[in-house]
């Protein structure tokens, strides 16, 4: 007769399980804030401490615009269609301030001098064999009336030459170094048609900035400049061929001839501003906002030819090290394989890991500026490290209620930054970004101050990343900025972080000449299916709840079977969603085995609920909550409400698993699934017979003599008489084939002992 033991009633197992359970629902739902809140409500993203936008003067930023000289191909569509998306964004009187900078296009090195672009004896021009149809184009739009919608702004650092001076012209004001040139308009001209110097005149005339007969004088040699200087201090300026014609001032002085005759005018930025013609000159590039009177950052936007080819990327949620991968690859796909020229990107996120997100955003930052143009739209948050991917477009732009920064996913603090303190500033100087934003808004307890140059210049940075003369400084301290409650829309217009509002990326793409947004940039479906269930934290619980009922149910019957085999189905699906999230690292792990190891070492080793139950439910509860998230403690108050909603969770998931077998316990018992690896209790009398037997069979067990057949330790089985018995040694371990005694029966267990003889 084998008197194998029968299935042991677990129910008291779960008793404190479901108690746990049910406290740490009740700290889940303690109005502590939940995930994916603001401390504050909605509409009221900043703290009171917080300056309030409306307190702080608005910043007056300027955007540039690279016009690559000579103009040729599609340069005008490009210029102009950048022109119109800046001029939609101007909000009341305030006009958006455009900078039109003249450069050399991208040439092989000497391939100007070979094609004759440079007179003998003359230091380097730009703008020679420009199209006068398409500086005309351009011109007409920035003298008429859509060019009154901006304030524009040319900037001439070298020699300008060609029909790219009907461009300047066309400006409402010049910034140039002292010692560029302005003129020889005509220079690809044979002979000057008379529609092309009326077109000159007639722009010219529209920004009142040069006289119409300095004008003529840089498009034709013919028209030689001269000065008539009126008695009383008067200055009048006409043509040679003018003052032969027309009837001659009687208070007038000799004329002066200001370029000799058969020579185009040329003049340089120290002359003009003399003869207050120009408004400003600098020394260098970064003296235009001072000059300019700018408090806000010179952004600069690439041109780009309608229609755009745009790609759109969505980020939401933590961004884990396979989505940078899969963002930074769809994006060189889309721009290297399919044409793209617009990166539009939505950013709702808590960020993920400080070196993935720089990694995605020097790779923004990085894109050329003449093969696309990045725009991101943050329409929540961009939260800790997440803000560095917004602050590395383009053009950024926010819902009204959203936020930057804050405390995210990471836990980054002061030595993480200093550690990463070259990335940041080069990033910062890629971006076209103080630096000072960069680290606040990954590091909202970072200390950042303003800081004011003697020349004008302004700068968020860190007090000690200042390099400055201490002899001599240029740099003076100012207050220090608050980023700890984040920046809010307003906030970041004021401080020139975010280039405009916008409901949504709909909106944003139409500034962009975008009618319709694109199909997201995705993977294939299998891989979407495959990132969507690894996303869901709760079937990750009951997965892991699941196997841990299965290994008990085959712990507590002999042999292997099905309930050993869906458990360890259960327990890889587990580990396997949080390695593909990589929120598991060799701590949970540990945790969570060694939790099991404590709690079944309590059922099964040590009879009763002592050190090692208590012990294995906080190790494995500890183990669960880290393997859904990559901090370990909280530092921030996202992470403090993300931390509160896994307790919920796992609570919950723990009550309702267990609710839900109570309900229908009777239901599942007859389930052909249940009945295959679990055996059938019996019903009736027959089940009160069956055990009233099986007690008097073990009662008559106390006092037998017998062998062991298997190591007791404690759990093994005897001979005793001709009865196979499970026994449990109550004192130590004890080896097969050593002789026994039963010293008493209790319950289900036969306790025996070693016998000496």
């Amino acid at each position: 007769m084998s008197m194998s033991k029968p299935s042991r009633p677990h129910c008291w197992f779960w008793i404190p399980v479901a108690t746990v359970c049910f406290a740490l629902l009740a700290i889940a739902w303690c109005p502590q804030g939940t995930h994916g809140q603001d401390p504050q409500p909605a509409n009221q993203p900043a703290a009171a401490n917080q300056p309030a936008a409306a307190d702080q003067p608005a910043l007056r930023g300027a955007t540039l615009i690279r016009v690559p000289l000579p103009l040729s191909g599609d340069t005008d569509s490009k210029i102009l269609a950048s022109l119109e998306s800046i001029s939609m964004r101007g909000q009341g009187n305030e006009r958006p301030v455009v900078i039109l900078e003249f450069v050399q296009a991208s040439a092989p090195a000497g391939a100007q001098a070979a094609q004759g672009l440079e007179q003998p004896g003359e230091s380097k021009s730009i703008g020679q064999g420009s199209s006068f149809e398409k500086a005309l184009t351009i011109s007409r739009w920035l003298s008429g009336p859509k060019g009154n919608r901006v304030k524009s702004v040319g900037y001439i650092a070298t020699n300008l030459r060609g029909h790219a001076v009907l461009v300047a012209l066309a400006c409402e004001e010049l910034a140039m170094l002292p010692d560029a040139e302005i003129g020889k308009a005509g220079i690809d001209e044979v002979q000057i048609d008379p529609t092309v110097q009326q077109a000159y005149v007639d722009v010219a005339a529209r920004r009142g900035m040069f006289p119409a007969a300095a004008v003529r004088s840089m498009l034709d040699p013919s028209q030689s400049h001269l000065q008539l200087d009126i008695e009383g201090g008067g200055v009048e300026y006409t043509t040679a061929p003018d003052w032969e014609t027309k009837p001659r001032p009687e208070v007038a002085l000799a004329p002066r001839q200001l370029v000799p005759a058969n020579q185009m005018a040329s003049f340089n930025g120290q002359e003009l501003r003399q003869r207050r013609w120009i408004s400003n000159t600098v020394n260098q590039r970064e003296m235009l906002p001072v000059a300019l009177k700018l408090t806000g950052p010179i952004l600069e936007k690439p041109t780009f030819a309608l229609p755009r080819k745009p790609v759109l990327l969505v980020l939401r949620g933590v961004l884990h090290p396979r989505v940078i991968t899969r963002s930074i690859r769809a994006i060189d796909d889309a721009i290297n394989n399919q044409g793209a020229d617009l990166v539009l990107i939505q950013l709702d996120s808590p960020g993920g890991n400080l070196d993935d997100s720089m990694r995605l955003a020097y790779r923004l930052a990085q894109i050329p500026s003449d093969k696309a143009e990045v725009v991101v739209f943050v329409s929540e948050h961009a939260r800790g490290d997440a803000a560095l991917i917004a602050l590395a477009a383009d053009a950024l732009y926010m819902a009204p209620n959203a936020v930057l920064g804050t405390g995210g996913e990471a836990s980054i603090n002061s030595a993480a930054i200093e550690q990463r303190k070259n990335s940041f500033l080069e990033l910062a100087k890629l971006c076209n970004r103080a630096p000072g934003d960069m680290v606040g808004l990954a590091q909202p307890d970072a200390t950042i101050h303003a800081f004011q140059a003697a020349d004008g210049r302004q700068l968020r940075t860190v007090p000690n990343w200042i390099v400055d003369d201490p002899a001599r400084p240029l740099w003076a301290k100012g207050k220090a900025i608050d980023y700890q409650n984040g920046i809010a829309t307003d906030q970041a217009l004021a401080m020139g972080i975010a280039s405009d509002r916008a409901n949504d990326l709909g909106g944003v793409a139409q500034s962009f000449g975008v009618s319709e947004l694109p199909m997201e940039k995705q993977t294939s479906r299998v891989e979407q299916t495959i990132e969507w269930l690894a996303s869901q934290r709760w079937l990750a619980y009951v997965c892991f709840l699941v196997g841990l009922i299965c290994l008990s149910a085959e712990l507590s019957t002999p042999g292997a079977g099905i309930p050993g085999l869906i458990a360890l189905v259960c327990f890889l699906i587990f580990f396997w969603m949080n390695m593909f999230q990589g929120t598991i690292e060799w701590l949970e792990i540990l945790l969570i085995v060694a939790g099991i190891g404590c709690l079944f070492a309590e059922i099964f080793v040590l009879p009763g609920f002592g050190i090692f139950g208590i012990a294995g439910l906080i190790m494995l509860a500890a183990g669960l909550l880290l393997a859904g998230q990559n901090f370990t403690i909280p530092t921030n108050r996202y992470q403090l409400d993300k931390l509160v909603q896994g307790l919920g969770q796992l609570g919950l998931g723990v009550i309702l698993l267990f609710g839900t077998a109570l309900v229908f316990h009777k239901q599942l018992g007859r389930l052909p699934i249940v009945r295959w690896f679990a055996l059938e209790q019996p019903i009736g009398d027959k089940f009160i017979v069956a055990m009233d037997r099986l007690d008097e069979d073990r009662q008559m067990l106390r006092g037998r003599f017998g062998t062991t057949m298997t190591r007791c330790n404690p759990h093994g089985k005897a001979i005793l008489g001709d009865v196979v018995v499970d026994v449990v040694s109550k004192h130590g371990w004890i080896d097969e084939d050593m002789p026994i005694e039963v010293v008493e029966v209790k319950e289900n267990q036969v306790l025996v002992r070693r016998r000496t003889i």
